[in-house]
């Protein structure tokens, strides 16, 4: 199932732990993990936004079968 909720909720999610680095702050452990995370949904969202946008043949590239099954 895909459709604009389910972005929505990708793209809250990927707000909020960008809320929550700046409330932890670059000195806390676990900054450059949250960091990298979030950099890493937010481009393979992205992605799959253009994919799809863009008449992909899959409706989600990140799946483990691929178009014909």
């Amino acid at each position: 199932m895909s459709g604009p909720v389910e972005e929505n909720l990708v793209r809250a999610a990927v707000d909020k732990a960008e809320d929550e680095m700046i409330f932890i702050g670059p000195d806390h452990p676990y900054y450059p993990l949250l960091a990298e995370l979030v950099a890493a949904v937010g481009k393979a969202w992205q992605q799959g936004f253009e994919q799809g946008r863009h008449g992909g043949n899959h409706s989600n590239p990140y799946t483990w079968n691929g178009p014909e099954g």
